[in-house]
């Protein structure tokens, strides 16, 4: 059983702890956050340290590898890149939930996170870092660039291309075929019929765009 460092410690890392326990293949040593104190206990799992203190925090805890559980596309990306560059002998690890469906010659890339319930179809491809939320579905032959993610309950039909760091929201439908650029934000509850352009955060039923985005803009609603 590989030892496993979990990288944030707010709501998605809750997630991810589950889902690695649940899995029964990591042993959960430790959480890294910025924003909790050292000896907080999150899912019942001890806070450590910052990411920051991610290579002395792996060799007190004799950790094998490391996932970063943040929500946010963008900040997903970066703090993974540095871990990488920081600790280049961990392993990033992929966490898939047991109760998730992957097809036997679907690809899901290092440090993709598969929650409860999603289902990745045949002949899908994922690319690093990728997160899945409860719920969610990418039918036949579709792909999913770098950190991009899907929300709670989104789906899509076959054939999607969707941009790295784009982010799907919670239970939003994207029929078959459509491309939906890089670092694009397509609101909750929307209906895409059309192709998405980079760069853009678009809603409504039918899809549309509203508006040019920065990538790295945050698009996700704080409690």
């Amino acid at each position: 059983m590989s030892r496993v460092l979990v990288i944030g410690g707010a709501d998605q890392g809750r997630q991810v702890i589950d889902a690695l326990h649940a899995g029964g293949v990591h042993d959960v040593v430790g959480v890294l956050d910025r924003d909790l104190a050292p000896g907080t206990v999150v899912a019942g799992v001890e806070v450590l340290g910052t990411d920051d203190a991610l290579e002395a925090c792996a060799g007190d805890a004799r950790a094998d590898g490391f996932v970063v559980a943040i929500g946010d596309n963008a900040a997903r990306a970066a703090v993974t890149a540095r871990a990488v560059a920081a600790c280049p002998a961990l392993d990033v690890v992929t966490v898939v939930h047991p109760s998730a469906v992957v097809a036997a010659d679907a690809v899901v890339g290092p440090g993709s996170i598969v929650l409860a319930g999603a289902v990745v179809a045949n002949g899908c491809r994922l690319g690093r870092g990728v997160l899945l939320g409860i719920h969610s579905s990418i039918d036949h032959d579709g792909t999913m660039g770098d950190h991009a993610s899907l929300g709670p309950g989104a789906v899509t039909g076959g054939t999607v291309r969707i941009g790295q760091c784009s982010a799907i929201g919670l239970g939003a439908s994207v029929i078959h075929g459509v491309t939906v650029g890089e670092h694009a934000v397509v609101g909750a509850g929307a209906v895409v019929v059309d192709d998405v352009p980079a760069r853009v955060v678009a809603y409504g039923v039918p899809c549309r765009v509203v508006r040019e985005r920065t990538p790295g803009e945050p698009y996700l609603r704080r409690p």
